[in-house]
């Protein structure tokens, strides 16, 4: 309900050919209380969490996999987050972090999620399981986790070659 002069500064876009100023409309608060802060961030957590798993669960579709991005993209993105400010490189950060740590859950052998599961099998069979099959679990998360891998570094390369990364 109040009028504000703001100094702003236009920077120009090249993917959109246009110059932008940055700013949005309908946005919440930018100063909530504690209790609301919190309940931001944990609808902010549950939508990071979903969207992570919906993503990885439809890589199979190449404007999925296109999306995924390696070391180097995560480098490059980080770069120019911290160039327009803390506020959006600690949120990317935080960002990067929580799909992490959701990825580290999957039951891949070599990830926490997969020694959790196994570990579930033992106590469920009430032995442990033979060496053998553990093995052979370990070498196929392995490789789905190399090829995840390879397959963020390809699209990191093809943008540095093509588009950038905008």
């Amino acid at each position: 309900g109040e009028r504000k002069a703001l100094e702003i500064t236009p920077v120009y876009d090249a993917a959109v050919e246009r110059s932008r100023l940055g700013f949005a409309f309908g946005l919440e608060d930018a100063n909530p209380g504690p209790i609301e802060a919190a309940r931001i961030s944990a609808d902010y957590m549950w939508f990071v969490t979903s969207t992570t798993v919906t993503a990885l669960s439809k890589l199979y579709q190449a404007e999925q996999r296109e999306q995924l991005s390696g070391v180097v993209g995560s480098y490059e993105v980080t770069r120019q987050a911290v160039d327009i400010g803390a506020r959006q490189a600690l949120t990317l950060i935080a960002l990067i972090s929580l799909s992490l740590g959701i990825i580290n859950l999957f039951p891949f052998l070599p990830l926490d999620g997969g020694h959790i599961f196994w570990s579930i099998v033992e106590k469920l069979r009430g032995k442990p399981v033979p060496f053998a099959v553990m093995e052979r679990a370990g070498l196929v998360g392995f490789i789905l986790v190399i090829g995840l891998f390879l397959l963020g570094l390809n699209n990191d390369i093809g943008r540095l070659t093509g588009e950038g990364f905008n």
